[in-house]
């Protein structure tokens, strides 16, 4: 799961999302927590090596983005990072942009062209969970139609 650890309510947001996939059948979580003890401080090389391992464990990648700060505040950098190592590594991540969450405009085309993203945008009243279905549901069918043309 990547969130925007400076902003706390991205964190919390995104753990309640990690801990209501684990009791789908068939999901299991890997969050930051499970890596670094409360409080615990690394440096960028060690915070690097425990990032490449958790998306090197995982199956799928989600990326929880939040609307953007009414304070102008900028989003935390290490939620690209982990999405770079995402592309790297070559697996799938679901992108749900919470209601008025937009992609950055400044972003990579390596990152917005990416074959395995799924970009799900929430509507109004629709919960974080819903965006994860509907990212499983898309890379499902996506999945499939990859099955078609290696025949």
């Amino acid at each position: 799961m990547i969130h925007d650890n400076r902003i706390g309510y991205g964190t919390t947001k995104a753990h309640k999302l990690a801990e209501k996939i684990d009791k789908m059948k068939g999901f299991k979580s890997i969050l930051d927590k499970h890596h670094w003890k409360p409080g615990e401080k690394t440096s960028p090389t060690e915070t690097n090596n425990r990032e490449k391992k958790m998306v090197r464990k995982a199956d799928i990648v989600v990326r929880v983005v939040p609307p953007s700060s009414k304070t102008g505040e900028k989003r935390h950098e290490g939620g690209q990072s982990e999405v770079r190592k995402t592309i790297k590594a070559s697996k799938p991540f679901i992108e749900i942009f919470e209601r008025g969450a937009r992609d950055s405009p400044n972003r990579s085309n390596q990152e917005k062209n990416y074959s395995k993203r799924i970009p799900v945008h929430l509507k109004s009243g629709e919960h974080i969970e819903k965006g994860f279905k509907k990212g499983i549901e898309e890379l499902n069918k996506k999945g499939k139609k990859g099955n078609k043309e290696k025949k």
